[in-house]
């Protein structure tokens, strides 16, 4: 393919974002699925071949295109500049005038060492500090920047230098991405401002082009809480889990995680080290953000409970046979089960999520007579507090949270008189 003329380049649609079409002598044009089009040589020097940017179309037209690569092609050969050389003064130069005065003058191969990295280079190095700073508590969350950057923006910026990224380049392939997957267009969005941030404290770029949020249309949806079981059918779940063809690890693990309403990960990660099988009380120790550790307290604070006597029953037959591990729930003794196992698991029931059950909990304590305290029904899902009680009320209700543990598994084992 090659283009000869203007209105040739004007209704082309690239359909990716690795096309080129020849334009004349070294004359190149790239086109990028979101409209952008730009100018660029390209030179085969020593068995290597470079590509050097001019500029974009239509801001430079075709025949003024031609003519710097003309002059370009003329100083290589005469040897009046290095192809590193060219690549500085290239985007400096608006005519082959200007560019072959730019280059005869030299004051551009000082600049050879300062050339401003490509997107894609910027955004790894800062996800390298990222991770490096321990920002992300998981591996889903370590891994969903470099995730949603390849897919939804690499192939739109991730080539181009920090320097000529502009806002409605942006815009173009992030308005799909708000319109099809709105929180992960935010994250993304908040990842690329970042990068551009930083770029601009290094002094590499004059402004941060990312758009906000509020310059995009952001359609309304549903807001989908986690799937929650209605406490009425708690009684009606652990019949199921009874004959379920699980595991009685597996079973276990899933009574605890509806009674306790602790996440899926802290309950598959259980340690019998965590558990005093004498006293009942189990003790998840807070995380350990340097060691990286999985399956213990989010909030960053022990937190102790008292399970009730109809679960320690269960722990402790499964202690009895298998007390040399050091999971509580294990296939193969050495390693604890996949958190995903529970969730599948309780799919398989009904559309619930793990998380859901502390909202089972709260709702049930709603609807007890009287109500049960808020304080309390916080401080037995370890929900962060509020206002005063945030500031003023530092007891964790030990007691309280172990006798309403015994009541709320009585309930839901239908071993209660409620």
């Amino acid at each position: 393919m090659q283009f000869r003329t203007d209105t040739e380049i004007k209704r082309w649609k690239p359909k990716d974002n690795n096309t080129r079409a020849r334009c004349g002598p070294k004359l190149y044009v790239r086109g990028y699925k979101a409209g952008r089009k730009i100018f660029q040589l390209r030179f085969a020097v020593d068995q290597k071949t470079y590509w050097l940017d001019v500029a974009d179309y239509p801001e430079m037209p075709l025949a003024m295109a031609r003519e710097i690569a003309i002059a370009s092609g003329r100083l290589i050969k005469a040897k009046e500049c290095t192809v590193e050389s060219l690549r500085v003064a290239l985007p400096k130069s608006d005519s082959a005038i200007s560019l072959e005065k730019r280059i005869k003058a030299h004051d551009v191969d000082a600049q050879q060492t300062s050339r401003v990295p490509t997107f894609d280079a910027a955004y790894r190095a800062w996800y390298k500090m990222q991770v490096a700073s321990n920002r992300w508590i998981n591996t889903a969350s370590e891994r969903r920047p470099i995730r949603v950057y390849e897919i939804h923006a690499q192939q739109h910026i991730g080539t181009l230098p920090l320097d000529k990224i502009r806002r409605p380049v942006i815009k173009s392939f992030m308005q799909p991405v708000f319109t099809t997957t709105t929180e992960q267009a935010s994250q993304l969005l908040g990842f690329i401002y970042e990068v551009f941030e930083a770029a601009y404290d290094d002094e590499l770029i004059d402004g941060n082009p990312c758009p906000r949020k509020s310059s995009f249309t952001i359609p309304k949806k549903n807001v989908r809480h986690a799937a929650s079981l209605h406490f009425s059918r708690l009684p009606e779940l652990m019949d199921w889990l009874q004959n379920a063809p699980f595991s009685q690890p597996i079973k276990t693990a899933m009574r605890l995680a509806a009674i306790t309403g602790h996440r899926a990960s802290v309950v598959s990660n259980m340690r019998w080290d965590h558990l005093n099988l004498k006293t009942g009380v189990w003790t998840v120790p807070e995380r350990n953000v340097e060691a990286r550790e999985v399956g213990l307290m989010k909030s960053g604070r022990s937190f102790a409970s008292k399970l009730p006597e109809r679960l320690l029953v269960e722990l402790r037959e499964l202690h009895a046979n298998q007390s040399h591990e050091v999971y509580a729930f294990s296939f193969d003794g050495r390693k604890p089960i996949n958190a995903e196992t529970l969730r599948r698991n309780f799919q398989k029931f009904a559309p619930i999520t793990t998380h859901g059950f502390r909202n089972t909990f709260k709702t049930w304590a709603l609807n007890q007579n009287p109500p049960i305290e808020t304080f309390l029904v916080d401080r037995y899902v370890d929900h962060a507090l509020a206002g005063l009680d945030k500031h003023y009320r530092r007891d964790d209700l030990f007691q309280q949270r172990a006798e309403l543990a015994e009541r709320y598994c009585a309930f839901a084992m239908g071993d209660s008189n409620e």
